[in-house]
C-alpha cells in the first residue's frame, strides 16, 4: 500500500473499510457499498487537500494588485469581459469556462426544481436551518474557516442571512442566466471562498496538517449535498413527498449549482443514493463535536431572539425558538442535541403539526389546481419573509449584485 500524506482529520483506511452495522444497513437499502475502496479513499484524501483550481488561479492574479484587479474581476462578473478596459487573459480563461453550460445541463429540470422549491415555502427553510445546518455543525472541519476568519463571532442572524440570500437568488426563475442573480451570486460566493482560502493558507493560524485545504473539495461537496439530498429526505419526514421528476430535478439543480461554485465533476452527484454514500464518510473525515460546534449550534438556536416581528414580538420570538428546536430534535435526537450544548425538548410537538398540515395541503394540491397555485405563490413569499426576519441582515448583502 502506497505511502501518502493525509490530514490527521481523516481516519485510516482500515477504519473506514470496516463493515459496521451502519454500513451493512446502508449497503442493503441502497444496493451499493458504502465503505470506500482504496481508490475512493485516495480520492477523498486528495479532495480534502484540494481547493478550487480555476478560481484560485484567478485569486493569485487578483492579489498581485488587489484593489485594481478585484474591480476588474467584478466588472467581468457583473458586466461581462467585453467591458474590461483591456483583455485580462486569466479572466478571459475563467469566464469562458463558466459561461459555457456543461453538456449535461437541462434547463427544464432547473425550472422544475425552482418551482418545487418555491412550493415548499417555510418548510424548506426549516429543513435547511434545523436539519442541514445543525447537522453540519457536528462536523468541526466545516467550522474551522469560521473560527480562523473571526466569522464565528458574527451574529447568527447575519450568517444565516448571507446563506439565505444566496439561496433565494439561485431559486429565482431563470436564475442561472449569465447576468441574473443566481449566476452572479454563486460566482461571487465562489470568489469569497477563494479569498478566504488564500488568506488562511498564508496564516499561521491555519493547521493544514490537521484540516487540509481550507474550504476544500469534499467539504464543499457535502455542503452542496445539504441543499439537495438532505433537503429531500427532510421534507419527506415532515409530510411532503416529491415526485420522481421533482427529486431528480432537485439533484440536477444542485449538481449545476455545485459545478458553478467550483466543485469538481467527481463530487457532483445525479442520484440521492450517491449523495448518501459520500455522506456516510463524514464521520471519518471530521473529528467529533468540539467547542466550535457548540458555539455555532447555540448561536443558531438563539437566532430567533434577534428577529424583529411587527406584532407580538416577544411571543413570536419564543415560539420560533421552541419550534426550531423541536424540528432539530426530530432529526438529530436528544443525545446529539446535548452534545451540541442544546437542551432537549420534553415535548417536541411542532414537527408533528407540520406533518399533519403538509400531508393535507400537499396531497390536496395534487388534485386541486387552486391550492397548488396558492402554495406556489405563497411559498416563495414565506421564504422571502424569512430573510426580512434575520435582523434585516439581508440588506447588507447588496455587494453581491452590482
Amino acid at each position: 500500500m502506497q505511502t501518502f500524506i493525509k490530514p490527521t482529520r481523516l481516519a485510516p483506511f482500515e477504519k473506514m473499510s470496516r463493515n459496521n452495522i451502519k454500513f451493512k444497513i446502508f449497503n442493503y437499502l441502497t444496493n451499493q457499498q458504502a465503505q470506500p475502496s482504496y481508490e475512493e479513499y485516495i480520492s477523498l484524501n486528495t479532495a480534502l487537500q484540494t481547493g478550487d483550481v480555476p478560481m484560485d488561479k484567478v485569486m493569485q492574479w487578483v492579489m498581485t494588485n488587489p484593489r485594481q484587479n478585484r474591480k476588474l474581476f467584478e466588472t467581468a462578473l457583473y458586466q461581462g469581459i467585453d467591458k474590461l478596459p483591456q483583455e485580462e487573459p486569466v479572466l478571459t480563461e475563467f469566464f469562458n469556462l463558466i459561461e459555457k453550460k456543461p453538456m449535461w445541463f437541462d434547463p427544464v429540470k432547473i425550472e422544475t426544481a425552482i418551482q418545487f422549491t418555491h412550493r415548499l415555502g417555510a418548510n424548506g427553510t426549516y429543513i435547511l436551518r434545523d436539519l442541514a445546518l445543525m447537522t453540519g455543525y457536528q462536523y468541526p472541519g466545516f467550522n474551522q474557516p469560521l473560527i480562523a476568519t473571526g466569522a464565528l463571532s458574527k451574529y447568527a442572524g447575519k450568517r444565516l442571512a448571507e446563506t439565505h440570500k444566496w439561496w433565494l437568488d439561485v431559486n429565482k426563475p431563470n436564475s442561472f442566466s449569465r447576468f441574473n442573480d443566481g449566476f452572479t451570486s454563486t460566482v461571487y460566493v465562489r470568489f469569497i471562498h477563494s479569498l478566504v482560502r488564500y488568506q488562511l493558507n498564508k496564516s499561521k493560524d491555519w493547521d493544514r496538517e490537521v484540516w487540509g485545504e481550507p474550504i476544500n473539495q469534499y467539504d464543499q461537496a457535502m455542503t452542496n449535498i445539504a441543499f439537495s439530498a438532505v433537503l429531500l429526505i427532510g421534507v419527506r419526514a415532515i409530510g411532503i413527498f416529491p415526485s420522481k421528476a421533482e427529486s431528480e430535478a432537485i439533484m440536477h439543480f444542485w449538481k449545476y449549482a455545485g459545478w458553478l461554485m467550483g466543485i469538481d465533476d467527481k463530487w457532483l452527484v445525479d442520484k440521492e443514493s450517491e449523495a448518501w454514500k459520500w455522506m456516510q464518510w463524514l464521520d471519518f473525515a471530521h473529528p467529533k463535536v468540539d467547542e466550535s460546534s457548540r458555539v455555532l449550534a447555540k448561536g443558531l438556536s438563539k437566532e430567533p431572539f434577534e428577529r424583529q416581528y411587527k406584532h407580538f414580538n416577544t411571543f413570536l420570538q419564543k415560539k420560533a425558538y421552541q419550534n426550531h428546536l423541536d424540528v432539530t430534535q426530530l432529526f438529530i435526537g436528544p443525545k446529539k442535541m446535548k452534545k451540541l450544548g442544546l437542551k432537549p425538548r420534553t415535548l417536541a410537538w411542532y414537527p408533528f403539526y407540520l406533518m399533519a398540515k403538509n400531508t393535507v395541503l400537499y396531497n390536496g394540491a395534487k388534485h386541486i389546481g387552486v391550492l397548488d397555485r396558492y402554495l406556489q405563490r405563497h411559498g416563495r413569499a414565506e421564504q422571502e419573509y424569512s430573510l426580512e426576519l434575520y435582523q434585516n441582515a439581508g440588506k447588507q448583502l447588496a455587494s453581491m449584485h452590482q
